[in-house]
């Protein structure tokens, strides 16, 4: 006898990802659930390498495994948007193929989920560097209680839980798969992560942090993303334009662009500390883009950011031209 649906989809984008996917599909053989309730649903998004042998040889394992293929690659976003598509579980979460659950960790999170009526639980996650480990909690101190999404934005002075973008700490019903809001913007090549953090956070009604700190991130892998110096890292840019975007279509959101400049202001920060790592002609048109975004915000916004900015992320902006 088969079950209609899942208790948990896992969706697991994967380019090139032969070295790595063994670790993270074997992780997930030791979830503490029955084989029948765990569907594994990898994307492999245009590989080359030998990861159609990895999933070959994992689905002797996990009777769950089932993976699609995209002939050219198309990106991490349209990855996971696949997955989700193809997906069936009641719960739904990702994992990125260089990253792994620690064991019992799905276990752990449809336990908690089976007594909070929420749209989506929020884990916090172990940030391996090579032997090492680094438990990395997310900014919410209310534990196992439902709460309003949005109280997860404010303050504008500190970190909160939308700027804790770690897609695999998402552990999403049903629910938010249905109304849309599992869908990654598949234009933006980098950053596609803060920007669906806002949509999450804005369009669901309930949510809760839960302590099942399972979910391992390996850091300093090579070729990942966030080490690159190329025009892709324009991608944060993109999206804060489209949150701003969002937080306009109702008034009741305005309370929310203080949030959105400081943060767009923060990541920019965070790339003039690697100024050497971009082309020049890369490097300004980060600059030019961002302060067309910046001039786009209420000028009472842009003062009140000025205000608050520390000294130092003040001078070094204006030493590359940004001024707020």
């Amino acid at each position: 006898m088969t079950h209609a649906r899942p208790q948990v989809s896992v969706v697991v984008p994967a380019r090139d990802a032969g070295g790595h996917l063994p670790d993270a599909l074997g992780s997930l053989g030791r979830q503490g659930i029955d084989p029948v309730d765990l569907e594994v649903v990898v994307v492999d998004d245009g590989s080359t390498d030998d990861t159609q042998e990895v999933l070959e040889e994992a689905s002797t394992r996990l009777p769950g495994l089932r993976w699609v293929h995209h002939r050219t690659p198309r990106g991490v976003s349209a990855a996971r948007n696949r997955g989700v598509r193809e997906s069936r579980g009641r719960w739904v979460t990702f994992l990125d193929p260089d990253d792994w659950f620690y064991p019992g960790h799905l276990a752990r999170m449809v336990a908690a989920a089976g007594t909070l009526d929420v749209d989506f639980l929020v884990c916090d996650q172990v940030q391996a560097y090579g032997e090492n480990r680094k438990r990395v909690r997310a900014p919410e101190v209310r534990r196992h209680v439902a709460l309003d999404p949005r109280t997860g934005i404010l303050p504008t002075n500190r970190s909160t839980m939308v700027n804790y973008v770690q897609v695999s700490s998402r552990f999403l019903s049903r629910r938010v798969v249905d109304e849309g809001l599992a869908v990654f913007d598949e234009d933006l090549p980098t950053a596609e992560d803060r920007e669906w953090a806002w949509r999450l956070l804005l369009g669901t009604r309930r949510y809760a942090v839960v302590d099942a700190p399972g979910y391992v991130y390996r850091r300093q892998v090579a070729n990942s993303l966030t080490a690159i110096g190329d025009a892709r890292q324009l991608g944060f840019v993109t999206a804060y334009d489209g949150v701003l975007d969002l937080l306009r279509e109702d008034d009741a959101l305005a309370r929310y662009e203080p949030k959105a400049l400081r943060d767009t202001l923060a990541v920019l920060h965070h790339h003039v500390k690697r100024r050497d790592a971009y082309p020049d002609d890369v490097w300004a048109r980060m600059t030019q883009s961002t302060q067309r975004l910046v001039d786009r915000f209420d000028a009472t916004v842009r003062a009140d950011q000025r205000s608050a900015m520390d000294a130092e992320r003040a001078h070094d902006l204006r030493r590359q031209g940004v001024h707020v």
